[in-house]
């Protein structure tokens, strides 16, 4: 429906920012326990997103996150920090079956309650497989706006927000509502999505949009090779502090054991997307070392010195391979112009 010029005018007024205009920064509700200090991983008004290959535990994770949002106590490493008055958590499942539903409501009523039949009073927990993509985002939105006091949301499984990973305009569309859903209720949503089986990349459209949109953008590896199945998390992107790598593993009965994130398998000579998120941002800034940018001669050795330096071999082909990478991750910019490629990093 086009907009009447009154309306237009109206959008823009309300659009309009200055520089004398003071906002509080956004609540806070999750942050991320480390040896250096906290680290913020979820604020209201904002989304994030959880990255994972499939069947590496990504449901855990999150039900271990929303114990914390829950019990309003430390688990793991997550510090929950929900506003006084709103302390609902809503999840929505839109991928496995009613049973295995409900043994995601009884693991996390058992670290909240003690008692995993005692279902937690302030957790809504919805499933819609039976439905198709257009009645999941109607449903979504009726209950983010049916809940009263809601300040958490998860959506396990965004990928059936859409018919197609690969469609622009319903990946624009399901982000933007993401944002707004988020902005006008004043909540967080914490959206989860499979990476690709061939490499480390968010699934088609849908997923470069959610990562370039979100707020924190948090990545999971197991650690098949050690026996102890170690998952391993890690921030992929963030708009705050980068949080410090974390693992943990479960034992037969649930229970959540603290792990070294160091002892994760991570082969001599990995392939190049098996490469951490805090890997590659050491390897740029060691081979920028100083300069602003690097021709791509010069940026093709300096990442096989800096990869060296971190105990990995990387042949020249297979740093050309990183570079392609890292710029197809945008974590180096290339200028056609200049023929030079500059970090994407954060300045510090």
């Amino acid at each position: 429906m086009e907009l009447t010029r009154e309306q237009l005018k109206a959008l823009l007024n309300q659009s309009i920012l200055k520089a004398d205009h003071e906002f509080e920064a956004p609540p806070t509700v999750l942050e991320i326990d480390g040896e250096f200090g906290k680290q913020i991983f979820a604020t209201l008004g904002n989304f994030s997103t959880l990255l994972a290959r499939p069947k590496v535990g990504k449901t855990t994770f999150t039900a271990i996150a929303v114990s914390s949002l829950l019990s309003n106590k430390q688990v793991l490493k997550f510090i929950p920090n929900l506003p006084g008055e709103k302390k609902d958590i809503l999840w929505i499942d839109t991928e496995q079956g009613k049973p295995e539903c409900v043994k995601i409501i009884r693991y996390i009523s058992k670290m909240v309650n003690e008692n995993e039949t005692e279902h937690p009073e302030n957790l809504h927990f919805l499933s819609f497989r039976q439905f198709n993509y257009q009645q999941r985002i109607a449903l979504t939105e009726f209950a983010i706006n049916a809940i009263k006091d809601l300040s958490f949301v998860v959506i396990d499984g965004i990928r059936d927000f859409v018919s197609s990973i690969n469609d622009e305009r319903e990946a624009t569309f399901v982000a933007d509502k993401l944002l707004k859903w988020t902005e006008q209720k004043n909540i967080h949503i914490l959206t989860i999505l499979h990476q690709n089986k061939g490499d480390a990349n968010a699934r088609g459209h849908l997923g470069t949009e959610l990562m370039n949109k979100a707020e924190t953008v948090a990545k999971l590896t197991r650690d098949e090779e050690s026996g102890t199945r170690l998952t391993i998390v890690e921030p992929e992107f963030t708009r705050h502090k980068d949080f410090e790598n974390f693992a943990y593993s479960l034992d037969d009965d649930g229970t959540i054991n603290n792990e070294d994130a160091k002892k994760g398998y991570q082969p001599q000579n990995p392939k190049v997307n098996e490469l951490t998120a805090g890997q590659l941002k050491t390897v740029i800034s060691t081979s920028l070392n100083g300069h602003e940018a690097l021709p791509y001669g010069k940026m093709i050795q300096s990442l096989k010195s800096s990869l060296k330096d971190i105990d990995i071999t990387f042949g020249d082909n297979k740093c050309k391979s990183l570079l392609t990478y890292l710029k197809e991750q945008h974590y180096l910019n290339y200028n056609e112009e200049t023929k030079l490629y500059y970090s994407n990093l954060p300045k510090v």
